[in-house]
């Protein structure tokens, strides 16, 4: 084989393997590019669902703040209502009557918007005042306002009250609790 032929059959074995080093090193950045964009890509995808748990939880933090602030406004309109109920007045009794049926509309929000502790408070809450509401109602009912039975009715309703009065408190720890976490 003379030197022309011979350095023919190296330069053709060179550019094979030129070739040959080429594509291998094309398909290994090909490889490598779409690997780093399947990461980015779930990166990305992460970032994203882990921006809108927050965004909702932000939501949802606002939203339960403004349904407890309007259920403790709630509370303390039944408190003024039942303080108003000086003398039994029919007109006082359906006042504070429709004060708890205001506080029970604002409760499904809290039903809404949760969680189950607060919901379970707010449900005491509506108890005591249905419980202070019938009170309220027994006591009206007496005739004989120096009575034994008054006396002890008016000490059943300053009962009531005072669970009622508790019970909005531990709402309002419940509340707390839920919105600082």
């Amino acid at each position: 084989m003379d030197q022309g032929v011979a350095a023919f059959v190296a330069g053709i074995a060179g550019m094979v393997g030129a070739l040959g080093g080429a594509v291998a090193g094309g398909i290994a950045a090909v490889r490598g590019a779409r690997i780093g964009a399947e990461k980015t890509a779930e990166a990305t995808r992460q970032a994203v669902r882990d921006q809108a748990t927050a965004e909702h939880g932000h939501w949802l933090r606002g939203q339960r703040r403004d349904a407890y602030a309007s259920f403790i406004t709630a509370t303390q309109a039944v408190t003024d209502a039942s303080k108003a109920v000086t003398s039994m007045q029919h007109d006082q009794l359906i006042a504070f009557n429709e004060s708890v049926q205001d506080l029970i509309k604002i409760s499904s929000l809290i039903t809404l918007m949760g969680p189950e502790e607060a919901i379970t408070a707010a449900g005491r809450v509506i108890g005591a005042a249905e419980n202070v509401r019938r009170t309220l109602w027994d006591e009206s009912r007496i005739a004989d306002h120096r009575s034994q039975e008054s006396i002890n009715a008016s000490d059943r309703t300053d009962e009531a009250a005072d669970t009622y009065a508790e019970a909005v408190q531990r709402f309002i720890g419940t509340a707390q609790g839920v919105l600082d976490r």
